[in-house]
């Protein structure tokens, strides 16, 4: 089994509406990390639900407010996905890097 570090997501900026960030593809993918940060003038609140390639969908982050200026390492988001597996998030203007590993 090989295990290779990824971004998976390199930075996406949020909108107030919920929107897939990450797809897992083929394989296990262990998301390990992340960090969400407000450059804008005013808090934003941060969603993130995580939906399942069988359907089901969970409200991992049901609204966090992150600070003008501030960040959030959102260790909700240290998860193991499956292939079909997509994090959906909405946060008006924040942005959002996620870290992880591929398993094959």
């Amino acid at each position: 089994m090989a295990v290779v570090a990824q971004t998976l997501v390199k930075g996406a900026t949020l909108t107030s509406n919920l929107s897939s960030i990450f797809a897992a593809g083929a394989g296990t993918t262990v998301a390990s990390g992340a960090v969400v940060a407000n450059p804008t003038g005013a808090t934003a609140s941060l969603s993130v639900t995580l939906q399942r390639a069988d359907g089901s969908s969970f409200i991992i982050v049901p609204g966090r407010a992150i600070a003008a200026g501030g960040t959030d390492l959102v260790p909700e988001l240290a998860r193991v996905l499956n292939a079909g597996d997509v994090i959906q998030a909405s946060g008006a203007g924040l942005n959002i890097v996620i870290d992880g590993y591929l398993l094959s």
